[in-house]
């Protein structure tokens, strides 16, 4: 016990802390002035984008070949653009391209779904197909050493998929689910609804997945006729990028892809796209307490020569944070937790769009500052400081979609797409940068024109309407809200 009390005392003495000791002296004043936090840092030089050269050749088969050798690493990218896209659906079955790009990697002649999945996963490799509106693709991208056997694969799932009835019916279900689901999305609703009312009856004027009727109505002998008709070489064009030489894919290509052989067919005659007139829809959504707004406007072909100025433009309206639309419906008005505007387009045409979620009760109010914000860009030019700021954050972004070999491919195939020659994308930024104040005002008047808006609002009608009966918005229809719908059974 005697022993314990030294150090009971000397643990309650360390408990207790130091008396009376001075105060600890604070540290020394650095000598060097603090940063300056009160204005944001000036944005740097926009680098320089450089592209490697194209080598361009053709298989005896007409199949057309661009490669570009990306040695940085031992990798190898491609993707095949095949003009088979839903621009090409007939018009009872709309969401044909998509559907039967889709079944391309769920069998072939001689490969199950499984086995190409375990194939490629046993490559390390990557294999997909897709559709948009201008073309199909068959993309895939693996280590050089396997470039042969991804080849093998990207060209049996090309030309010989069999669209497995199996398969095909899980496939068709899971579209169908997808539809389904859509009805549930206010963007989708309303981009369904927007294709038709700008478009018309032009090949651009309905949805790439189709509708629930006309997917349903499809079946595998659809897909069949449509791939006979449409995947052939000389309707198609393969771009490569990687650690590959031009003689050794050649090589290669002619082994995997020597044997695809089809009947060519005259391009077929795609009509003029009638221009959209004034009007407006509400779809139902009852109770929702916001508004989601899309509005279109007259745009412009992805071959245009205004392409540069038309992006510009559309960033100073509604491309980030730093846009007027975002400025004054987000952060002035409280509108909105974000609204944009962008350009769509495509071969054969293009659309100007904003679009966003507004809060119900101000749906009016936000399309009436929309309006304004649009008259703005048509009547004024843009100030020096917000032009150059735009036109940055354009030139800035770029470096980043040509980091990878894949990305590479995709840059190349929309060159592939819209027929731009092999340097644009080294000259884009220096067309972005000589964009003018008077280039801004010209293409805004060309492609902002109030007289030729369609605008689509999913919402709680009974609280929108009233708001829209000022606005220069055309005739107003209301729609019932599609998940009402009854499902649609497939034929299987």
């Amino acid at each position: 016990m005697r022993r314990l009390v030294p150090l009971l005392l000397a643990a309650l003495a360390a408990c207790a802390g130091p008396s009376r000791q001075s105060p600890a002296a604070p540290p020394p004043a650095s000598s060097a002035a603090a940063p300056e936090r009160s204005t944001p840092p000036l944005a740097g030089p926009p680098p320089a984008l450089v592209l490697p050269a194209q080598e361009h050749f053709q298989l005896g088969n007409g199949l057309k070949v661009r490669l570009v050798e990306y040695q940085r690493l031992p990798i190898v990218a491609v993707q095949l653009v095949v003009g088979a896209g839903a621009a090409q659906d007939p018009s009872e079955r709309p969401g044909l391209a998509s559907f039967t790009a889709a079944m391309l990697t769920e069998g072939t002649r001689t490969r199950t779904a499984t086995q190409i999945s375990d194939e490629v996963g046993f490559l390390g490799a990557h294999l997909g197909a897709g559709a948009g509106f201008d073309a199909a693709s068959v993309s895939g991208a693996c280590l050089s050493r396997h470039l042969p056997r991804l080849l093998d694969l990207l060209a049996d799932v090309t030309l010989h998929p069999t669209f497995p009835a199996s398969d095909f019916a899980r496939v068709q279900d899971q579209r169908m689910v997808a539809l389904i689901q859509q009805r549930d999305s206010p963007g989708a609703v309303a981009s369904k609804a927007f294709a038709p009312l700008f478009w018309g009856g032009h090949p651009y004027g309905h949805s790439v997945m189709g509708t629930e009727a006309s997917v349903a109505a499809m079946g595998r002998e659809d897909l069949a006729r449509f791939h006979a008709d449409h995947y052939r070489p000389e309707n198609s064009e393969l771009v490569v990028v990687g650690d590959v030489s031009p003689a050794e894919l050649k090589r290669e290509l002619e082994r995997a892809f020597g044997g695809w052989s089809a009947a060519a067919r005259p391009a077929a005659p795609f009509p003029q796209a009638a221009a959209a007139g004034l009007r407006s829809v509400i779809i139902e959504k009852p109770g929702a307490p916001q508004t989601f707004l899309l509005l279109g406007m007259p745009g412009i072909a992805r071959s245009s020569p205004d392409f540069a100025a038309v992006q510009v433009a559309l960033r100073v309206l509604g491309g980030g944070s730093s846009s007027r639309l975002f400025r004054n419906l987000r952060e002035k008005e409280g509108y909105t937790y974000g609204i944009s505007a962008r350009e769509d387009s495509r071969r054969l045409g293009g659309a100007s769009i904003v679009g966003g979620s507004v809060r119900a009760d101000a749906t009016g109010r936000a399309l009436k500052a929309i309006l304004a914000e649009v008259e703005t860009m048509r009547r004024d030019p843009v100030p020096p400081g917000e032009l150059e700021d735009a036109k940055k954050s354009i030139v800035l972004s770029l470096p980043s979609n040509f980091s990878t070999a894949a990305g590479i491919a995709g840059m190349l195939a929309e060159e592939v797409l819209a027929g731009l020659p092999d340097d644009y994308w080294t000259r884009y930024a220096a067309e972005v940068m000589a964009v003018t104040p008077a280039d801004v005002q010209r293409v805004s008047q060309r492609i902002l024109d109030p007289a030729r808006l369609v605008t689509v609002m999913v919402g709680d009608a009974p609280v929108v309407k009233p708001q829209l009966a000022d606005l220069p918005l055309g005739p107003l229809e209301v729609r019932p809200s599609p998940a009402t719908a009854q499902p649609v059974s497939p034929r299987h």
